[in-house]
């Protein structure tokens, strides 16, 4: 049974087994019906189930349980109570496990209360629980995002006779508190955790260290390792794997590698996460070369590359837009059995948008399906900006309007890049329908949205216009920010009317907003011109003034960045 690998050769196994005579025994039936419920067919499981059931084989705890089991995976563990009671009905006695696949149930549900009031009033069923059924209620309490009732829930279960490792218990509740970034509540409760005498396990160490590492705290994560070693908790491949792909995250590959290195000689060898890692990590600071050569590496330490090895490779020579090389990776990467992801994709379509072959791109979009793989949001995000910033702007469109047309659940940042395209082609009409349909779509027009059209029209010369999108985009409870401040200004300044820039260049002071680059450029500009162009004479000494008051600031940046790089050019 260990080659069934897909739906297919299951069904197959099983409905050979159906037609043998004498049937097989009931365990081997459970044993393939384990199989095929790891492949989350939930509702093929129940059918084949009910079907030895018509061939005479009786109903016992592990059939039942696995149906219990399923339902709950369905959503549906309100129907798995009532096969408890067909349980109880027809005599059989239910396990821990039983009881605990139906806490799980309510607790993935979202019904965490109910999963506890029914793990307390198993004992009063004649069945006492256990570390399954309490851990379970831990587990879904954590899940929920309850952490603090998951602490009280532990502290309330902590008297009873009952077998529950409080150290899991305790290693749980620390893991969701990191897992939610809150990594100071997770060091408390680890202290407290200590100062009761219980010691914390690798597990509790593992999630501490991987939670202080995501928010860069290297020195009280290398602290933490030291001190665990310390009290003879050696750290696994898990610990390491922590530290190693969070410096390569920040782009600490050196320190990485130094990691690498302290690793074997403590006697863990790095596994196939280690060097994907490292890879993805030389990858994202476009260091191909030391990236192939760790590759190299881990296929003479005999570790077969996987997807994620792939895909950090490809991702990592599109980046360079080294094309050639991704497509002959993706080659080798199919040719090893390994099909390519969404993400694979993504990678590839705005690797050739990078390139300059957007047509390449689109056909590379519209082949997905041909491979099993539909694009998400995030690959329609990536071919639609490729494809206009490629100046390909009717395709850019045209592709929109399909997607549209597919009912795919597009979002803000989907219609904001087609607005920013729109506004960029000339199509400011286009835009500005797309724009008032957007509620009707039900999507939240953001500052992002409000800030393109805003732009848009000043492009044309339609101040008035992005002025009273500026205050309706205010009334709408949508503030604007610096960069919209900014993108009005420029439009006020490019078209000369100092008025109204001096308005909001001091409306900006007043929130302590600050001009950008580009905007002080601007700036500059308008006080040259304002000496030499007799046309600007009127603009009064008070005007210039606020001009100087509001850009002192950015003058001085723009100097200290702009100095050194003029001096480079001349």
């Amino acid at each position: 049974m260990r080659d069934l690998k897909s739906e297919e050769a299951a069904l197959s196994f099983f409905h050979k087994m159906v037609v043998m005579n004498p049937l097989p025994r009931e365990k081997d039936f459970t044993k393939l019906f384990g199989i095929i419920v790891k492949m989350k067919h939930y509702a093929t499981t129940i059918s084949l189930i009910k079907h030895i059931y018509s061939l005479g084989i009786k109903p016992d705890v592990y059939t039942l349980t696995i149906i219990i089991n399923c339902l709950c995976h369905l959503n549906h563990t309100v129907f798995g109570f009532s096969v408890l009671g067909v349980m109880f009905k027809i005599g059989v006695d239910p396990t821990v496990v039983t009881f605990a696949t139906l806490i799980n149930g309510l607790c993935a549900e979202g019904n965490v209360a109910r999963a506890a009031r029914f793990a307390d009033s198993l004992e009063d069923m004649g069945h006492q629980s256990n570390s399954y059924t309490y851990g379970a209620i831990i587990n879904g309490l954590c899940k929920a995002g309850d952490t603090s009732g998951a602490i009280l829930y532990l502290e309330k279960i902590k008297g009873r006779n009952c077998d529950l490792d409080v150290v899991i218990a305790y290693s749980t509740i620390m893991d969701s508190l990191c897992k939610d970034g809150m990594v100071c509540e997770a060091l408390n409760l680890f202290s407290g955790m200590t100062s009761k005498g219980i010691q914390p396990d690798l597990v509790a160490y593992n999630s501490l260290i991987h939670g202080l590492c995501n928010f860069g705290r290297w020195k009280e994560a290398t602290t933490l390792l030291g001190n665990m070693m310390r009290k003879g908790i050696m750290p696994n491949v898990q610990t390491f794997n922590v530290l190693v792909d969070n410096f390569c995250k920040d782009g600490m590959i050196s320190r990485a590698k130094t990691i690498m290195g302290f690793m074997v000689h403590v006697g863990v060898e790095p596994d196939v996460v280690t060097y994907n890692s490292v890879i993805s990590g030389h990858c994202l600071l476009s260091q191909m070369g030391d990236a192939v050569k760790v590759f190299e590496l881990m296929i003479h330490k005999g570790f077969l590359p996987n997807l994620v090895t792939y895909s950090s490779l490809i991702h990592g020579w599109c980046k360079t837009k080294n094309i050639n090389k991704a497509l002959f990776l993706l080659g080798e990467m199919v040719n090893s059995g390994l099909n390519p992801d969404v993400v694979t994709w993504s990678t590839l379509i705005g690797g050739f948008c990078k390139a300059g072959k957007p047509e390449a791109a689109k056909e590379l979009f519209c082949t997905m399906h041909e491979h099993d793989q539909h694009p998400n949001l995030q690959t329609c995000a990536i071919i639609l900006d490729g494809l206009f910033k490629c100046q390909f702007h009717s395709e850019a469109i045209s592709l929109f309007r399909e997607m549209e047309k597919m009912n795919l659940e597009l979002n803000v940042v989907i219609y904001n890049i087609v607005l920013d395209g729109m506004c960029s082609f000339g199509k400011l009409n286009d835009a500005q329908e797309l724009f008032s349909c957007l509620p009707s779509k039900g999507i939240k027009i953001d500052v992002v949205a409000y800030t393109t059209m805003i732009k848009g029209l000043c492009k044309e010369g339609l101040l008035d216009d992005a002025e009273n999108l500026l205050m309706k985009m205010e009334e709408n409870g949508c503030l604007p920010n610096e960069f919209t401040y900014n993108v009005f200004v420029r439009g006020l300044l490019q078209r000369y009317d100092i008025s109204r820039s001096t308005k909001y260049l001091l409306l900006m002071k007043g929130k302590g907003l600050s001009a950008d680059a580009t905007t002080t450029e601007l700036l500059i500009s308008y006080f040259s011109a304002n000496k030499e162009n007799s046309a600007l004479h009127s603009i009064n000494h008070h005007q210039n003034c606020i001009f100087a008051l509001c850009f002192r600031k950015s003058l001085h940046k723009f100097h200290r960045h702009a100095r050194p790089n003029l001096c480079r050019n001349r």
